[in-house]
């Protein structure tokens, strides 16, 4: 049984004549016969009395019509939402990322996104790295945004953006105009970390314990803003992605403190799976995201936007 049968059953009953319904669906009307007499076969029952003058259905036509209706009518709605989401009018795409991406690396490319498609909904998750890669295999995203390539087969990975973590402080704190400071220089100093960034987090621990020196640390916190505030009110130094804290250093209100030995890059990679399987709307803001020129993109002066926390 298939839906072109289920059409032609109903364009004979709906019509009342083989011969009206041949015309209706644009066949002979032989072939809506030959249809027919198929489907009969297939359910093993006749499902239209035609020894009569008019055609009239028989019990098991009756039960079938309204199953047939309901076939069509889910066909011709799916054809609808598909149509929809290709129009790229109602689509919506989801995205997970890590923190710093999320929060400082993509309004800008979004932006632009949403100049060209206003009618998308774009919804961006703030999950822990672990999860993301498969988050996206599962289809539960479209979109991922990480720090490192996944090992899971069937991903796609592109390296959107490279940054640096580099040591800010308030603009008066004492080591702001010293030069040629090294890891060792920094034993004294207090500095707030990011818990939740656990990867950067052992990356900094790590580099210190190289060095013999100490990471005292005053506060350990759970994002970039509270380490700024922190850094800005005093309470102590932070190292932190350079993107960051890319507006405070413009304008005037943390500073870098240069470090010869403070060399952590730090790469963003998005991932997604074959674009064949991905919807339109998916696929245009992958285009816009991998030629997207992050150096020149213009300053954030809108409140950054909030991150859908992760149950």
């Amino acid at each position: 049984m298939d839906l072109v049968q289920l059409e032609h059953f109903l364009g004979v009953v709906e019509e009342r004549s083989f011969t009206r319904a041949a015309e209706r669906v644009g066949r002979t009307q032989p072939a809506i016969s030959q249809s027919i007499k198929k489907l009969e076969d297939e359910l093993g029952a006749r499902l239209f009395a035609r020894d009569l003058h008019d055609v009239s259905l028989t019990e098991a036509g009756t039960v079938l019509v309204e199953y047939a209706r309901k076939m069509v009518r889910t066909r011709d709605a799916a054809i609808r939402d598909v149509n929809a989401l290709r129009s790229l009018n109602t689509d919506t795409i989801n995205i997970a990322a890590h923190e710093s991406a999320a929060v400082y690396l993509l309004p800008a490319p979004l932006r632009a996104y949403l100049g060209r498609f206003p009618g998308i909904k774009v919804g961006v998750r703030h999950a822990r790295l672990a999860e993301i890669p498969r988050q996206v295999m599962d289809c539960d995203v479209d979109l991922g945004f990480v720090k490192e390539v996944p090992g899971l087969p069937g991903l796609h990975c592109v390296d959107v953006h490279l940054d640096e973590m580099i040591l800010v402080a308030a603009p008066d704190h004492p080591m702001v105009d010293r030069q040629g400071l090294r890891i060792r220089d920094l034993g004294n100093e207090q500095f707030v970390l990011h818990h939740r960034c656990s990867a950067s987090e052992q990356t900094i621990l790590k580099l210190f314990d190289e060095h013999a020196t100490r990471c005292h640390i005053a506060a350990e916190l759970f994002s970039f803003e509270n380490l700024k505030s922190f850094a800005q009110s005093k309470i102590g130094v932070a190292i932190v992605p350079r993107v960051t804290v890319a507006r405070e250093l413009r304008d005037g209100t943390l500073a870098q403190i240069p470090v010869s030995e403070l060399r952590i890059p730090r790469r963003t990679f998005m991932i997604h799976r074959d674009e064949t399987y991905l919807p339109d709307a998916a696929r245009q803001l992958i285009a816009i995201v991998r030629r997207f020129n992050w150096s020149q993109a213009p300053r954030q002066t809108t409140p950054r936007p909030a991150l859908t926390p992760r149950a």
